[in-house]
């Protein structure tokens, strides 16, 4: 989980693999796109190789490479609707004595509208000692004949183009990021993505709007500065690629959105896109905060220093990254009159009407996190249970284990829906109940901690000691006197 001050790499449809003794260090996504003149739906994966990570060998002309097995199915229930193994080899290299860089691997498939259970095991050719490991991920390709979009991508570079290759794409060679981070080293985000049936719902000659934004991921505010409109003339399928400076984007989490709205500003068609930027070099406007009269606003009747300190400690969970940069600095100081005028700002944004009722429902929230999951020297809004809790509400289902054999105690978060997303899941564990300090160890939800080999943490007192026992998902072959429970709760939560 995000620490103060701590910005880590997270994002549900990217998955890293943390390198340990030569482990494939791989990132997997993957967008969904459509043919309309056939109706042809079809998903593309995007599967990225540190090549650091894998094992070269010594070829016949004096070079170098690695090679690595894949194998990637779509399964309805035990139907398997697609399935594809190949290895992708690596460019040739001269030395491997300073591996770096990476490689990527883009495959298409064709699956029609539905949900699908996508299983994707990567192996290293050149190295059978480590064990392959499988990535699962749940799908949903649904594009209907009403006003619609397909995934966006964000790229890397493009180019104008007329050969066709796996890059390829209407006309544009498209290198797709490896990763939704920018650091500060990189200004601009670049996208591609399709809108389909324009033309079909709206009629020939109409033409409607799009609108393209940037909204912070924890409140949902637009940023003010990256708001940009564009009429747009009706088509089977239009082709959007466009460029957007973000220089002056804060540090933070942010949703890239498009939407279509029609001529009476009906939205029509709307998608976004998670992505996650490191700008050091913008602050928060002090002088936006002096502005503020503490004497006419709610905040300025909280008068004890420590009382307001820790206030604005509890809302790390729901606030950006500049905005926890920029408490962690304001609660050590002694100022209370800056600490009154930002508490307020920080309502304000969010409920411009009624901030004070804003925070007093949040901070209700507050107490019942703090009754229920504060933990060693830590208060509940602090801890990983907290902090998710305060982020998204109460969960649908829980699942808690905490005497499983073989196993640290766990809990098993279920949300049927998360903002726009659905079916999500947290799991945490500990490596001691009585400390009541649960550690979220992963996620399939946009924007937390990603770690496919959860379950192996989960098992790690067992895992040393019996791992020829151990499948290579983490989960446990049958004939092992240890339970598997864990990834059964999870993927059928009751």
């Amino acid at each position: 989980m995000k620490r103060i001050l701590t910005f880590i790499l997270l994002c549900v449809l990217s998955t890293q693999i943390v390198a340990q003794e030569k482990n494939i260090n791989s990132f997997i996504s993957y967008g969904t796109f459509n043919i309309t003149g056939d109706n042809t739906p079809y998903l593309e994966t995007y599967i990225t190789f540190d090549c650091s990570s894998l094992t070269y060998i010594k070829q016949s002309n004096g070079q170098y490479n690695a090679a690595i097995n894949l194998t990637v199915i779509f399964k309805q229930g035990e139907s398997i609707k697609n399935y594809d193994k190949y290895t992708v080899t690596s460019p040739q290299i001269a030395d491997t004595t300073n591996l770096d860089g990476f490689f990527m691997d883009i495959q298409r498939y064709s699956l029609p509208n539905g949900e699908y259970q996508m299983e994707v095991t990567i192996e290293d050719a050149n190295n059978k000692k480590e064990r392959p490991f499988k990535v699962n991920e749940t799908v949903v390709i649904d594009f209907p004949e009403n006003i619609c979009f397909s995934s966006i991508i964000a790229l890397e570079d493009y180019k104008a183009s007329t050969a066709e290759s796996a890059n390829s794409k209407n006309g544009y060679d498209l290198i797709p990021m490896i990763m939704p981070y920018y650091p500060e080293s990189i200004n601009k985000l670049a996208f591609y993505t399709e809108i389909y049936n324009t033309k079909k719902q709206l009629g020939e000659n109409e033409k409607y709007l799009l609108n393209t934004y940037i909204k912070t991921f924890e409140s949902n505010t637009v940023v003010n500065n990256l708001f940009f409109t564009k009429r747009m003339n009706v088509k089977d399928t239009e082709v959007i690629i466009n460029t957007m400076d973000i220089s002056t984007l804060p540090s933070g989490n942010y949703y890239l959105v498009l939407e279509a709205r029609d001529r009476n500003n009906e939205i029509i068609g709307y998608n976004q896109f998670f992505f996650q930027r490191s700008n050091s070099n913008y602050q928060i406007d002090n002088s936006i905060l002096a502005s503020i009269s503490v004497e006419n606003v709610f905040s300025g009747n909280i008068n004890n220093l420590d009382t307001i300190r820790e206030y604005i400690k509890s809302l790390e969970a729901i606030s950006s990254q500049i905005e926890k940069e920029y408490a962690f600095n304001l609660v050590k100081t002694d100022d209370i009159e800056t600490m009154q005028q930002y508490f307020y700002s920080f309502w304000a944004s969010r409920n411009t009407l009624s901030p004070k009722e804003e925070w007093e429902k949040y901070y209700a929230q507050v107490k019942r996190v703090n009754a229920s999951f504060s933990a060693h020297r830590m208060k509940g809004y602090q801890t990983d249970r907290g902090i998710v809790f305060l982020k998204y509400g109460a969960p649908d289902r829980i699942v808690q284990n905490y005497n499983e054999a073989g196993a640290y105690p766990y809990e098993i978060w279920h949300y049927y829906t998360l903002d726009k997303q659905r079916n999500k899941k947290f799991v945490f564990m500990t490596l001691d109940i009585a400390t009541n300090d649960f550690q979220l160890i992963h996620s399939d939800a946009v924007g937390e901690l990603n770690n496919n080999r959860w379950t192996s943490e989960i098992y790690e007192r067992t895992y040393s000691t019996y791992q020829q026992y151990y499948n290579s998902d983490g989960s446990v072959n049958p004939g092992i006197n240890y339970g598997d429970n864990a990834k059964d709760y999870y993927d059928n939560p009751r």
